[in-house]
């Protein structure tokens, strides 16, 4: 019997959380621009338009210096600055049953925020690792992401 289980990590950056979640939300197509691990971001359903949750998005990116793609649907919550994108198809389905990485930026104080990165997965095989590669993945974008929108 599998269980849905959960990592997280803190990511400190030094600008404001509203900055970032638009940034995340209005312009995913950018990405591939900032940082060296993700290489494109492409609309395979809906539009680029993040506002309704009838999107879907492919990524592809390096991991453990291997190119993955990940089809995804994104959920954005404008309110608490909240998104997440669960995985519908891809590379991380074939080690995952299910897994869901949700973003929420947190105000800390001026143009300082931490944004908590939580990973939801259920495994096939219990010996299977922990995502712990994906979170790094992801807490290198977020320092990516700081570093270009401190200056842009």
């Amino acid at each position: 019997m599998s269980c849905v289980k959960k990592i997280t990590e803190p990511v400190e950056m030094n600008i404001d959380c509203e900055k970032y979640y638009y940034f995340i939300k209005n312009t995913v197509y950018h990405i591939p621009n900032i940082t060296s691990t993700i290489q494109n971001v492409s609309v395979h359903e809906g539009d680029w338009d993040n506002s309704s949750h009838e999107s879907i998005k492919v990524w592809n990116y390096n991991i453990d210096g291997k190119a993955e793609v990940l089809k995804e649907r994104p959920e954005f919550d404008d309110e608490k600055h909240l998104f997440s994108f669960t995985a519908i198809e891809g590379d991380v389905l074939e080690k995952y049953k299910s897994l869901k990485i949700s973003h929420h930026p947190v105000q800390k104080g001026p143009k300082q925020c931490v944004v908590y990165i939580s990973i939801e997965y259920e495994k096939y095989d219990p010996t299977t690792p922990d995502p712990y590669n994906y979170l790094q993945l992801i807490a290198n974008f977020i320092k990516d992401a700081e570093a270009y929108l401190i200056h842009n």
